[in-house]
């Protein structure tokens, strides 16, 4: 295992913290910015995390809280500055139990020798106040934190360890097209609301937008789906996941059917799972390459895939529309319930864009 270097140099205001990794500095960056990893790393090992706010864009806020083996709680929290992909972080940092001694953070994710060097300085508003750090014992809760995220690295390197995410817009009301969708008519009778955030997007649903695909590595849909992107005003051969994106090369797209079409319009990134739900996930996780398989829909496979027990992370863009009918997402008849775990929520004009963990 790596060491972490940690150094205080007496009489000045600051704090370094060296870690290298064996990963690379996208996969590292993902784990502080991406809700689900963050909540699975940072802190001791004897303390329960949890996450309050989660906005990892530059002008976002975080916000958790650390729960000892005594039940006391200790609540953090801090803006994003600056968070540019896969390089840089620049974030403030606040124990609200001592209001006002802020540190703004600086941490860089820089290739070394096939590993990722991390290097974190922390500046205080004063001596004092990096002493009162230091002195609080915050040297075995910053080393447990690389201990326990230079685990999750490692095994986020193993094959099959991609993320399953059930990503899919719904209006309020809880459905994820309008009435009578088909071919043709992809969002049904007035559904053409529900992607407003995709056809119209914010600088904040535009980065929402682009993180979901750089970290995709396979797409799952349902045949209903699929004959909807494959009909004559369907996707075009250059076009499908990835609204905007340079889409050369696409993400491999599972298509979970009982038979394969006797005629294919689109291109061979099309692949058809005929053994089931299960088949087709495990399929994906193969193609992913430790990214995320996502499940686009419809709504009856991504209710599949949650009953089912193989979803992770659950992303529900709620649109600000009343549809009143249509396909919903969570028909009835389901054998029970899905538990989850908020992990972070972003509001624009045209979605609340809410994440969930699903609870196995």
């Amino acid at each position: 295992m790596n060491p972490t270097t940690i150094t205080a140099q007496p009489g000045s205001p600051f704090i370094e913290i060296v870690r290298d990794f064996d990963t690379t500095p996208a996969r590292l960056f993902r784990a502080y910015t991406d809700p689900d990893l963050i909540s699975r790393w940072l802190g001791p090992r004897d303390v329960e995390m949890r996450l309050l706010e989660f906005d990892a864009h530059s002008g976002g806020a975080y916000r958790y809280v650390h729960v000892d083996t005594d039940g006391g709680e200790h609540l953090f929290r801090g803006v994003f500055h600056a968070v540019d992909s896969a390089e840089r972080i620049v974030q403030t940092f606040e124990y609200e139990g001592a209001p006002g001694q802020v540190s703004l953070e600086t941490l860089t994710f820089e290739e070394v020798d096939g590993r990722t060097r991390l290097r974190t300085r922390s500046v205080f508003p004063s001596v004092e106040a990096r002493d009162a750090m230091v002195a609080s014992g915050m040297e075995r809760g910053i080393r447990d934190s690389m201990d326990r995220l230079d685990e999750l690295a490692r095994d986020a390197e193993q094959p099959g360890a991609s993320r399953v995410v059930v990503d899919i817009s719904m209006s309020l009301d809880g459905y994820v097209t309008g009435p009578e969708a088909g071919p043709g008519r992809g969002l049904g009778i007035g559904g053409e609301p529900l992607h407003g955030w995709v056809s119209d997007p914010t600088p904040r649903d535009a980065e929402i937008l682009h993180r979901s695909f750089t970290e995709t590595g396979a797409v799952v849909m349902g045949r209903a789906m699929f004959d909807v992107v494959d009909s004559p005003d369907g996707w075009a051969d250059e076009d499908g996941y990835g609204e905007g994106e340079d889409r050369i090369p696409a993400p491999p797209v599972f298509v979970v059917t009982h038979a394969r079409p006797e005629k294919i319009r689109l291109g061979e990134r099309f692949r058809f799972a005929t053994g089931g739900l299960g088949d087709a996930v495990a399929q994906a996780r193969a193609a992913a390459g430790g990214k995320d398989v996502m499940v686009i829909g419809g709504g009856s496979i991504a209710s599949q895939v949650l009953h089912a027990g193989l979803a992770d992370v659950l992303r529900i863009h709620l649109a600000p529309i009343v549809l009143g009918g249509g396909t919903p997402l969570f028909p009835g008849g389901n054998p029970g319930p899905v538990r989850l775990e908020a992990l972070g929520a972003v509001s624009t004009p045209g979605a609340e864009h809410l994440t969930y963990r699903v609870l196995k």
